[in-house]
Formats: structure tokens, C-alpha cells, sequence
């Protein structure tokens, strides 16, 4: 019943007091707001200064004159003592024997308090305005010998010198279950009172039951100690009363837009006491709440500024200041951020989006931290309508009529629907005339693939590829089958549809089958179809016919066996390659998806692809995005577009890599596996074969591997009636001929 935590010996950041200050240093980089499209837009223009730290933190606080920042080197907890004014270390500490290091505090007199959790137990080190640590002083916590899962959250000190120790646990209590008398754990937030001297005063509690969370525990500008929690309403503060040694009544916060409903507010992040309110951040973007109007203000969209809440230590605003403390990325320093209001000679561009994507949120933000001529703002379509479909068909109207945002992110709206509407500009036109980022230096049967009538309208830095696969003996040595030779394929080897594997049970065929070849039906720069023909007829036939049956056994067995002879599915590394070569021997063959003519392989992007607005007046800034998107986008997630970081992954598939074990020795690392219960596949460095294989499959795709949802509901629809025996095959494709023909007419 007890859960036992994890214990970090290392630095822990929770929820850290705010001091505040101000100063000057460092990189100055100047921004200021642009278009933003969130539920609340910036209020203030605000002008950031950047300095870098000397280290890396794991827990880090800003004072008046000082910052102090907490970190692990050689099992050794240590901190930093850095001057505000140059930022350099003026001396190191070394904190003996420290377990967890919980929290900092600062007091008026610019004293220092550091909280350390040692299982049970919990200490502070001082360290004194003149920059002298003291000697380590254990505390007690009262009532706590019988809690489980002891976890300090942070130290806090108010203008009278008392500390407060904010800590969960979980406790046991007597409970009457079915007329017995049971021991019921439960965790508790408990906030410990203490004097100068560290001793007790009281403590004050809030249970973490029915749906009751704390979300924060602060000490108001004015001194007020108090609990932010969220429980079944909504939101409420528990301030303490600190004369009387108990809780005040509740005040129950309004609600705010979506920010304080009950199902947001524990995404709530670094939350902090200011003046009459807190600031906090949610979705990457940093608000301000004031009690006693109760409204929310937006302050920051942090990804415009090149910073991530996830990454923040310390946060505080002061007045007009806001200060910062975070890491940056996968550098090895943390940064002390300074905002100030302010104007900037930086140009906005805005970035639309039907939701927020991790990889663009991240370009963005690397974008907006190193360019010196221009920012860009994320315009999220969700966030203004509330439901996915219609941010994505209110995108789609905003393209169409010359009203969206400068770049766009076309993932999932069916662009190719008005791509030959003049909307999206020719990405050629740019790639023509960069050195830095041209044609020639992107994967060319990629590029070429994404195509319309000759023009380029949309890319991302990555993409996947998209095949069927098989047994070399029985599929031949041929790249590329229609329907009819995949299933003379099959017969002669004694075996139907459902020996091809790799459909996805929450993927209708049909949907797969499409995606994967709709451009075969589709002429897009002149808006027809054609789905009455024999090809797509075959179609429906194989998503009718294929059940996916098997008589039993695991994905190795059945291929071991020769129950599967062929597999769909995704390449997306030599790694793929490599298992799938595994599984189905040497003589594997890559045929791809069943087509009238062609290799049947289809690419897709794997990360966001995205446009820019042809309406835009300054498409030389979009592009800039554009290319440092493509240039410096690439997460490891499938193959990367440009040739060089390409040619670079295909290289490092064929080093080995090697570590040393307990007893000295050294053995090989795996580059990849295939884990299936018991069964285990593990690949090591690809040969110049593999490599070689992975480049033709590459090289030889020539389809997208895209979906069309609107056209794709239309013919899955119509196929219902098909596949359950009611309507015929004839009036089935002549339905959908009749209705996508409608829907191309219309977006003409």
C-alpha cells in the first residue's frame, strides 16, 4: 500500500522562493511582441538581455546582488556563488554529504538557506550575507516518524525571519471500511512554522483527497503564507494564519478563460508570488494572475524568446523586471534571462499552426534566439477555436483567402487541394538562389516527390518511408506491382491476402491503401479524379477481402513459419532496415504498395511540413525560417532531408560502438532491437550493403505517403455499403467518383 518515492542523490528543483533584483550584463539581443494568436495577447513590449553562466544548474536563485546555483560534480553537491553584476563564480561551496538538495531561500538580509531531504530527516546549510557557509543544522519535523514517502518541496522565508518548510508525505489514518477498523494511507502537503532558530512553531496541512491537489505553496508579497490548491470547483488560496496557528477561510478563485478550469490548472507550471497575485507559466507561455481583480494577463510566449518552461530554475518579476534562470537546450551553461519593456528593430513573422508541435515550437524558439533581423510568433488555430477540425478548417480559409499567417504549418489540412491556387509560394523560387541552403543539397528523390506541377509548395527537415516488404523467393526480384501481380504473387505461393502483415487494427486497410497512393486518383493542378477505373476497383476488393487473420503465434513466428511472407510498414532509420532483414533473411525485396506503374514506395515528412504564404510581403523573412527549419529542424526522428546530414546518419549506422563492463572488458553495443516477449532481435553496425540497400529504397520512392481526410471520409463512407454486401462495386466508385468530383470543383 506504502508507494515508495525515487531518491535523486543529486539536485532536485521543486518550487523555489523569488527574490527579485535587477542588473545589467551580458548579451544584449532586443525583441518586442508581434501577432500572437493565444486567448490573450502580450500587454507590454518586452526587451530581453541574455548572460551566460558558467555552469550548468540543477537549482539555481537569484538575490539582490548574487545568484546561486546548485549542481552535481564527482558525487560532490556543490554550489555556486556568482556576482549579478559580471557573473562570474566568486566562490564554490561543497555541501557535505548532501542527499537531496530541496529548495533555496533568501532572507531581507540577503542570507541564503539551503533545504536538503536525507530520508526521514531534513537539514539546512547557511550560507551569510558576507558569503560564509555555516555549518549544517538538522531539523525536526514533528509527526512525521510514521509518514511514508517523506519529499521536501522548498524552504520560504517572510519579512519576520520564520522559515517555512513545504513537504509532502503520506500518512497513515483509521478509517471505518464495511464496519472495519482499517489503516488508509494517503498523502498530505504539510507546511512546517518555524522560528530563527529552526524550531517549530506549528504546522498547517492539506490532504490530497477527493480531487484536492496544492499547487503551489508561496509567501505573498505582503507577507501571507498560503497554499494554491485545486480541488473539484476549481481553484482556491489557503492562506495561514500565522498569529493564530491555523487556516483562514478559503477564497475561491474565478475562473479565467480555460487557465484556472479544474481539468488545466495542474498543468500549471513555475508557479511564483508577486505582488498581489502569482505568475506562472502554462503551454510555454508565461501569465499573470492578480487576486483582486482576478483576471489573467499574458505576459511572455516563452518559444518566442528561444526559452522552455521545462527548462526554467528560477523565476521572479519585479515591477516591470521579469528575471529568468534556465537551461538552455543541450548546452552545457545555464543562462540569467532579463526582461525589460521595450521596443526592437526586429521584424515579426507569424507561424500558424492547428496545434502546438514540439519540433516547431522548438525551431522557433532557436530561430527567434540567434536571428538578429527577425522573430516569429506562433499563431495557434486551436487555441482560438477550441476543436481540432475547426482550427484546420478555419487554416484552410485563411489560406485561401490571403489571411494566414506568414509561414504554415500544413500538416493535415489537404493543402494540395489549393496549392495550384497561387496561395503557397514555389519554394524553388528560394532554394534557386540560397548558397546556403539550395536544391542540390536536399535528398533529391525526396524533393522530388513533394512536387506539384513542377513547384515546391511544401517541406520538413525529415521524412519516412513508406513499402511492402517480403521474402525474396517469393516476391522476385521486382520493385513495383499492380494488384493483379500481387495476388498471382500470392496464389503461387499458395497463400491469400491475409498473409501480408502490418495492416494496423485501428487503421482501416482501405484508409492505409489510399494514403499511400491517392495522388494515382488525383490530378490536383487540374482538380479531376478518377476512381471508376480498375485500379482503385482492385482496391476496394483487397480492403474487403483482407481480415488479418492468423492462426495464432508471434510477428517472428509467423514469418518463420511462412504463415506472413510479406509485411507494410514504416522505414524510418537502417536500423528498420536491418530488423526487417533479420526477420525475413538476406534476400529480402522491397516492392511497395501495389500501383498502376512505378516502385510503390512512398515517402512521408516525418516532422511538420510547412509553407509560406504567397500573400506574404516579406517572404525573404519566412524563408530564413523556412531554411533554418531545414537546416538545423532534424530530431533524429526518421531520415534527415538535407543530403549532408543524411549522408552523416547513413555513416554513423556503420561504426560500432562499444562499452567497457564491470570486469574490464568490451563488448558491443546494439544500434537498435526488435523485442517481442521473449524473442530478441538485436542489430549492431550496418554493413556497406545495408547502407547501400537503404539508399535505393531512398532513391526509388516515388509516391507521398499522405493522408486526404476529407476525400478519404468520402470514400470510406461509401465503401461501408460495399464492404457489408449492400451496394455493388460499380455504384460504389461511381458514388465516390460523383463526390470527390464535387468537393475538387468546389475548392477550384
Amino acid at each position: 500500500m506504502k508507494n515508495m518515492r525515487c531518491r535523486i542523490v543529486a539536485v532536485v528543483s521543486v518550487f523555489i522562493l523569488l527574490i527579485t533584483g535587477c542588473s545589467a550584463g551580458g548579451d544584449n539581443r532586443s525583441q518586442g511582441p508581434g501577432r500572437n494568436s493565444s486567448l490573450h495577447e502580450d500587454s507590454v513590449a518586452w526587451n530581453e538581455r541574455y548572460s551566460l553562466l558558467e555552469g550548468q544548474y540543477m537549482l539555481a536563485l537569484a538575490t539582490d546582488y548574487n545568484i546561486y546555483g546548485c549542481y552535481v560534480k564527482d558525487d560532490e553537491v556543490l554550489l555556486d556563488n556568482i556576482d549579478k553584476e559580471n557573473y562570474h563564480v566568486k566562490e564554490t561551496y561543497v555541501l557535505q554529504d548532501a542527499f537531496s538538495i530541496s529548495g533555496m531561500a533568501a532572507d531581507r538580509e540577503n542570507n541564503v538557506y539551503i533545504l536538503d531531504n536525507r530520508e526521514k530527516s531534513a537539514g539546512i546549510w547557511k550560507i551569510d550575507a558576507n558569503g560564509n557557509l555555516q555549518d549544517y543544522v538538522n531539523i525536526k519535523l514533528e509527526n512525521s516518524e510514521n509518514a511514508d514517502n517523506l519529499f521536501l518541496k522548498g524552504i520560504y522565508t517572510d519579512s519576520t525571519g520564520y522559515f517555512y518548510v513545504w513537504c509532502e508525505m503520506q500518512i497513515p489514518e483509521k478509517e471505518v471500511v464495511e464496519d472495519t477498523v482499517k489503516e488508509v494511507w494517503h498523502y498530505v502537503d504539510r507546511v512546517y512554522v518555524k522560528d530563527k532558530q529552526f524550531n517549530t512553531l506549528f504546522y498547517n496541512e492539506i490532504p490530497s483527497v477527493s480531487g484536492t491537489e496544492v499547487l503551489n505553496f508561496q509567501i505573498a508579497r505582503d507577507g501571507s503564507p498560503l497554499f494554491l490548491v485545486k480541488d473539484q470547483e476549481g481553484v482556491y488560496i489557503q492562506e495561514i494564519d500565522v498569529a493564530q496557528g491555523e487556516q483562514k477561510d478559503a477564497i475561491r478563485l474565478e475562473k479565467s478563460g480555460i487557465f484556472f478550469e479544474t481539468d488545466y490548472a495542474s498543468s500549471l507550471e513555475n508557479i511564483v508570488a508577486i505582488d498581489n497575485g502569482i505568475i506562472y507559466c502554462q503551454n510555454n507561455e508565461l501569465f499573470e494572475y492578480h487576486y483582486d481583480v482576478q483576471k489573467v494577463e499574458k505576459l511572455l510566449n516563452l518559444s518566442s524568446y528561444g526559452i522552455f518552461s521545462s527548462d526554467i530554475l528560477f523565476l521572479a518579476k519585479d515591477e516591470n523586471v521579469i528575471e529568468i534562470i534556465g537551461n538552455h537546450g543541450e548546452s552545457d551553461h545555464s543562462e540569467f534571462i532579463v526582461f525589460m519593456p521595450g521596443e526592437t528593430e526586429k521584424e515579426t513573422l507569424t507561424l500558424g499552426v492547428t496545434m502546438n508541435v514540439q519540433d516547431l515550437e522548438k525551431a522557433m524558439a532557436e530561430f527567434n534566439r540567434y536571428s538578429s533581423d527577425y522573430r516569429v510568433e506562433l499563431v495557434n488555430y486551436f487555441d482560438q477555436t477550441g476543436d481540432y477540425d475547426k482550427a484546420v478548417e478555419q487554416l484552410k480559409l485563411d489560406v485561401v483567402t490571403g489571411t494566414a499567417p506568414d509561414i504554415i504549418a500544413v500538416s493535415g489540412i489537404d493543402y494540395s487541394m489549393f496549392s495550384e491556387k497561387g496561395v503557397l509560394a514555389d519554394l524553388y523560387d528560394f532554394l534557386r538562389d540560397d548558397k546556403e541552403c539550395s536544391k542540390d543539397m536536399l535528398v533529391q528523390s525526396v524533393v522530388k516527390v513533394y512536387e506539384d506541377g513542377g513547384h515546391l509548395y511544401s517541406i520538413a527537415p525529415n521524412f519516412q518511408i513508406h513499402s511492402m516488404w517480403g521474402y525474396g523467393d517469393v516476391i522476385g526480384r521486382q520493385s513495383g506491382v499492380t494488384f493483379e501481380e500481387l495476388f498471382q504473387i500470392l496464389e503461387d505461393c499458395g497463400k491469400d491476402l491475409n498473409a501480408i502483415a502490418g495492416f494496423s487494427g485501428d487503421e482501416p486497410v482501405l484508409t492505409r491503401l489510399c494514403t499511400a497512393s491517392m495522388d494515382e486518383f488525383i490530378d490536383w493542378e487540374k482538380g479531376t479524379c478518377n476512381f471508376e477505373g480498375d485500379y482503385f476497383k482492385k482496391m476496394l476488393s483487397f480492403a474487403k477481402e483482407y481480415t488479418g487473420n492468423y492462426s495464432g503465434g508471434t510477428y517472428l513466428e509467423r514469418i518463420q513459419n511462412r504463415e506472413v511472407v510479406m509485411s507494410v510498414g514504416i522505414i524510418s532509420s537502417v536500423v528498420d532496415y536491418q530488423i526487417q532483414k533479420m526477420l525475413y533473411g538476406d534476400d529480402v525485396v522491397f516492392i511497395g504498395y501495389p500501383v498502376t506503374e512505378g516502385t510503390g514506395t512512398a515517402i512521408t515528412f516525418s516532422g511538420s511540413d510547412i509553407a509560406i504564404n504567397a500573400k506574404n510581403e516579406n517572404q525573404k523573412g519566412a524563408w530564413e525560417f523556412v531554411k533554418f527549419y531545414l537546416l538545423h529542424g532534424y530530431n533524429g526522428q526518421g531520415f534527415p532531408i538535407v543530403r549532408e546530414q543524411f549522408d552523416q546518419i547513413m555513416n554513423n549506422s556503420m561504426t560500432e560502438e562499444y562499452n567497457t563492463t564491470e570486469d574490464g572488458k568490451t563488448e558491443r553495443n546494439p544500434k537498435g532491437s526488435y523485442i517481442n516477449g521473449d524473442e530478441y532481435i538485436w542489430v549492431y553496425a550496418a554493413t556497406q550493403e545495408d547502407i547501400a540497400a537503404v539508399q535505393r529504397l531512398v532513391e526509388s520512392a516515388e509516391n507521398r505517403f499522405e493522408p486526404h481526410w476529407m476525400i478519404q471520409n468520402i470514400i470510406n463512407e461509401e465503401a461501408e455499403g460495399y464492404f457489408s454486401g449492400q451496394v455493388d462495386l460499380d455504384s460504389t466508385v461511381k458514388k465516390i467518383q460523383n463526390r470527390v468530383s464535387l468537393l475538387l470543383q468546389e475548392s477550384l
